[in-house]
């Protein structure tokens, strides 16, 4: 896949409700991460903080379970942290705010890229992937025909 393809696979993403929320939920997870690396924290010492399973952990850092609000906070307060959530203009034609993310952030997010990379061989059998954990076979079919 050419980096152009892959530029506008994710600008589409982006324009959509679920691809801001990925993105969300990336950027989040990602600053987690960093902070577990810095701290020395792993997946089973963040599950015993939060009161959960290793392997529910391993499913949010994987995509697998829902992500929502109180789980953030669980997150966050594990790592040492607490969560804000703002509302911000739109920007250009990204409907949120963007920000230049810390060093920690762009290693977790380029860590995570690499390893998905390595697991799926195309953008479209990464969103095929995507659709079966789902369970629905449309969210991402306007993505695939990059």
């Amino acid at each position: 896949m050419s980096t152009k393809s892959f530029a506008a696979l994710m600008a589409r993403l982006a324009a959509t409700p679920e691809g801001q929320a990925a993105h969300v939920a990336v950027a989040y997870l990602a600053q987690v991460s960093a902070r577990m690396q810095a701290q020395g924290i792993s997946n089973v010492e963040l599950a015993r903080r939060m009161g959960t399973s290793p392997a529910y952990i391993t499913r949010l850092f994987h995509g697998s379970a829902n992500l929502s609000v109180q789980t953030m906070v669980k997150l966050a307060q594990a790592v040492g942290a607490t969560l804000q959530l703002e509302l911000a203009e739109e920007i250009g034609s990204l409907p949120f705010e963007v920000r230049k993310p810390t060093p920690e952030t762009v290693a977790a997010i380029v860590e995570s890229r690499e390893m998905a990379a390595a697991r799926y061989g195309s953008a479209k059998e990464l969103f095929d992937a995507l659709d079966q954990k789902t369970g629905k076979g449309k969210t991402h079919a306007s993505a695939k025909k990059v």
